[in-house]
Formats: C-alpha cells, structure tokens, sequence
C-alpha cells in the first residue's frame, strides 16, 4: 500500500472518531431534558385518593344550636330542674297542710279561677294513687343530675340521654293531660302546676332536640330534614307550645282576665 493510501485511510478513521465523539456528546447533552419531559420513563404511580371523613351528627348549620354547648345546656337543664323541683316542692307542702286542715286557705289559691287547693281536692290530682306532686320531687331531680354531669363534663352514654328524652316525653304528656283536667274539666287553674308545665315542655323540647342532633336516636332520625328543623328550633318551638297553652287559658278564663283590664 502506498504511503497516499495510507494516509487516505487513517484521515477516514479520524473522521469516523470525530463524527462518534460529536454523537455521544449531544447524546449526553439531551439525556437531562429527555428525563424531564418523561421520555422512556415509567409511569408515576398514583395513590389512592384518601376517603373523607363521615360528617359528625351535627354538622352544617345544626352544629350552632346553642345547647350543643356545655355551659348554656347545662346551666338550661339545672335552672329548668331546680324550678320544677323548687314548685313541686311547695305543692307538696301545700298538699301536706291540706290533708291536716280541709278548709286552710294555700298560699296558691289566688281567687276562684286559679287555687291550687281546689284542684287537690279531684282525683285527678292522685293519678298513681298518691299526690302528684310527689312523682314530681322525684322526676326534677334526673335532668338536675344531668345538668351538673353536663357543666362537669362527664360524658353520658347515649342511651341516657334517650331515656331522659323519653322521660321529660312522658312527663310533658302528663302535664297536657293535666292542663286539660283542670282547666276544661275541673274549671280551675293550678298557680304552681302552670309552672312546673312551663319547665318541663321545653326542657322536653331541648333535650329531644340535643339527642337527635347527637345522633343518639339513629341515623335515620339525624339525617332528616324534619328532625334537624325540630331540633334546631327546640327552645322555640317548646316557647310556642306554652304559648298555645297560656292562650286557651286566657280564653277559657277571659271572664276573670277581662276584668284586669
């Protein structure tokens, strides 16, 4: 081979080692942006979106019910329970001072349309066979317990508090049937029952409402647009109920109210 051959060849090995090193070193120049923009890369893995969390029983606009809070409901619940207590108390007296003198004036017989002593003196007045009174001493003391549980921050089963619930139901019943005995039957309104009815419908009223809000009565009961209407509204609504009962009062004594103005 000729020394121009051999020259020839070795400029062509150059050439080639020139164009290989021109590759490789814009094939490490594009390797960062290929990585970036995920070429040839694999796919992310994707993590399974997190489950939310199940809404409390009273969340939205239910959970600003003021006896959702401890210190009103519970001061609500011992005002409510010392007054009931306080007026059964003195019927019970009253009862007492009656059975000793049949003919003793009480200090709730106010004139004829509103004496306590009157009422006494019906059956009704005895439904289980002893003064009514009596049961009512009894029946103040549970929501008196359960305000003070309350403002100590004892947590109470739920249960509990559906059987208050149940309770206060059983004794607002009794109430309007005594309201109706002696105001439409009997003809003569009871001072001190008048306000023992008057604590005991709306704590009925806020305590049912405070339960279902809690979700004590089910699911069923929370999630119902009617039940949470109720329970958000129950100061108001057991204020209206008493309203209705002071009402048909003043209708059915509008003879002696008249005479007031």
């Amino acid at each position: 081979m000729s020394q121009a051959q051999c020259a020839v060849l070795q400029r062509r090995r150059f050439n080639r080692g020139q164009i290989s090193l021109g590759i490789r070193a814009h094939l490490s120049r594009t390797e960062p942006t290929r990585h970036a923009v995920g070429v040839n890369t694999p796919p992310a893995q994707t993590r399974p979106a997190a489950s939310s969390p199940a809404p409390s029983p009273a969340a939205g606009p239910a959970a600003d019910a003021w006896f959702l809070r401890r210190l009103p409901f519970g001061i609500f619940l011992i005002i409510g329970s010392v007054i009931g207590l306080w007026m059964s108390f003195l019927l019970s007296i009253d009862k007492l001072r009656k059975l000793e003198n049949p003919g003793i004036t009480l200090s709730c017989d106010l004139n004829p349309f509103f004496s306590c002593g009157s009422v006494m003196e019906y059956p009704q007045a005895q439904l289980l066979g002893f003064p009514n009174q009596f049961l009512g001493i009894v029946a103040f003391v549970v929501p008196l317990m359960f305000g003070v549980l309350v403002l100590a921050r004892v947590e109470l089963p739920g249960w509990l508090w559906t059987g208050l619930a149940a309770g206060l139901g059983a004794g607002a019943l009794l109430c309007m049937y005594l309201f109706y005995t002696s105001i439409f039957a009997i003809g003569v309104g009871c001072p001190w029952c008048i306000v023992v009815w008057t604590v005991t419908i709306p704590m009925f009223c806020v305590v049912t409402g405070y339960a279902a809000l809690r979700g004590f009565f089910g699911a069923g009961v929370t999630a119902s647009p009617y039940a949470r209407v109720f329970a958000q509204h129950a100061l108001l609504i057991g204020v209206l109920w008493m309203c209705i009962v002071y009402g048909l009062i003043i209708v059915k004594f509008w003879t002696f109210f008249s005479g007031l103005l």
